[in-house]
């Protein structure tokens, strides 16, 4: 609704923070590492707010927390890399989230990669070059283009996070989405509300 001074009364409104969180939770992500190198040092912290962002160029953005240590690095680093974790390394979410309560980490390893090191056995990753950094509210907006593509042996069976918990797959096969790489114009569909 709009009021006198062109301002949505909507606009004013108080949304609780946990309500939100868990709105957004309903909205199924898989879980990724990203992984930077500051001269000897690697840092690396798990995220869900990743997403494609174009194909030409190929560009990617992750959304890290402004307090986030790996966030206060971005501007003395070159690239990063993006790795999408299997099913099975729900432990190396929780580990690179801080969350890892044993006194022992979790087994990985970090290889050599273009843009950054990458997780070794990750499902895939992506290595890339911060190409922009934008401040979005409590986060950072960054965006990367992508230099190299690794993708993990098979099964490729990701981990998804859904409604504050890991998730798989499971065996039921998918539906075929509509592939639109060969689609020249991207038409809105208009509807009119009564």
């Amino acid at each position: 609704m709009q009021t006198d001074n062109g301002r949505s009364e909507s606009r004013g409104a108080t949304i609780d923070p946990r309500a939100f969180r868990d709105t957004l939770g309903l909205f199924t992500t898989g879980v990724a590492v990203i992984v930077t190198r500051e001269g000897d040092e690697v840092h690396a912290m798990t995220a869900s707010a990743v997403s494609s962002l174009s194909l030409e160029p190929p560009l990617v953005l992750f959304c890290p927390a402004r307090r986030a240590s790996l966030a206060r690095n971005l501007d003395r680093v070159g690239g990063f890399s993006i790795n999408f974790l299997r099913e099975e390394q729900h432990a190396l979410s929780s580990y690179f989230a801080g969350a890892w309560k044993a006194a022992a980490a979790p087994p990985f390893r970090f290889v050599s990669a273009a843009g950054a090191p990458r997780l070794e056995g990750a499902l895939a990753s992506l290595g890339c070059e911060v190409e922009e950094i934008f401040t979005g509210g409590d986060h950072l907006i960054v965006v990367g283009r992508v230099l190299a593509l690794h993708r993990g042996i098979p099964p490729r069976r990701p981990l998804l996070f859904f409604g504050g918990e890991y998730r798989s797959i499971g065996a039921a096969a998918g539906q075929p989405a509509p592939d639109l790489t060969s689609v020249q114009d991207e038409p809105a569909h208009v509807f009119y509300m009564e």
